[in-house]
C-alpha cells in the first residue's frame, strides 16, 4: 500500500511538472502577467486528459496511414492521408499551448 502511495504522488507531481515549467518565452509582456485561474483549470484537464488521448490517437492514425498506405499511393494521395493522419493529430498533441483550444479545426 505504501508503494501505491508513492508512486501516485510521484505520477502526479511528473504529470504537473510541465505546468510548472511552462514559460510562454514573453518576458515584460503583460498579457503574460495575466494568467488567470480559469486558464490553468482548463489546462490541468488539458495535459491529464486531452493529451493522452491524442497520444493515442497519434499512434492510431499512424497505424491507419501503413495500413493504408498501398492504397493511398495507388490513388496517388500520399500526402493527404500523410497530413490528415499523422500531422495533423501530432500538432494538435505536441505542438498546441497547454489549455489552447483557439486553433482546433
Amino acid at each position: 500500500m505504501n508503494n501505491t502511495i508513492r508512486i501516485a504522488v510521484l505520477t502526479a507531481i511528473a504529470l504537473a511538472s510541465p505546468l510548472a515549467m511552462a514559460d510562454s518565452g514573453t518576458k515584460g509582456n503583460s498579457k503574460s502577467d495575466d494568467c488567470s485561474v480559469e486558464q490553468a483549470f482548463i489546462a490541468i484537464p488539458d495535459l491529464l486528459i486531452v493529451r493522452p488521448i491524442s497520444l493515442a490517437g497519434c499512434a492510431v492514425g499512424f497505424t491507419a496511414f501503413v495500413v493504408s498506405s498501398p492504397f493511398t499511393a495507388m490513388a496517388e494521395c500520399v500526402d493527404e492521408s500523410w497530413d490528415t493522419l499523422v500531422k495533423t493529430p501530432a500538432r494538435f498533441t505536441f505542438e498546441r499551448d497547454l489549455g489552447d483550444f483557439d486553433d482546433v479545426k
